[in-house]
């Protein structure tokens, strides 16, 4: 799956109802060009809440759905366990391992706090300069 803003959009709609109950605010949805970070939630703590939280993901792989989906599922944890004010430095802490774990118990998905990319295809449309840096550092 090549991924794009409106795909991120889309799926983090159906898992923010299936998953979160609908109580997420919509993030700001970017697309990083990098090989090496998968996702990234991030924001502002001084501005108000549901205005500058972000997820970011790499367009740089041709993921699998349950790569997508997992990626994506572990920065709604994030976003998640930020809203709710469990978690406001957004740390992959005991409150998001606890989460992770359930999530993978209770709807079969693998959330973890680093992902093997060894097997990860690229995305045969990926700059030509991040090839180059994922070949030689990779």
């Amino acid at each position: 799956m090549i991924i794009g803003e409106h795909n991120i959009l889309l799926h983090f709609y159906f898992f923010n109802e299936e998953y979160f109950g609908g109580m997420l605010p919509i993030p700001n949805i970017k697309i990083r060009h990098g090989w090496h970070t998968l996702g990234y939630f991030h924001c502002n703590p001084d501005a108000p809440l549901g205005t500058s939280e972000t997820i970011e993901m790499t367009d740089f792989y041709d993921y699998t759905d349950d790569e997508f989906r997992d990626i994506l599922i572990h920065e709604m944890i994030h976003y998640y366990l930020y809203y709710i004010g469990e978690d406001t430095r957004v740390r992959h802490g005991k409150a998001f391992k606890k989460m992770a774990n359930e999530f993978n118990l209770m709807y079969g998905t693998n959330v973890t706090v680093k992902v093997d990319i060894s097997m990860m295809k690229p995305n045969p449309n990926a700059g030509y300069f991040t090839k180059l840096s994922y070949k030689l550092f990779h």
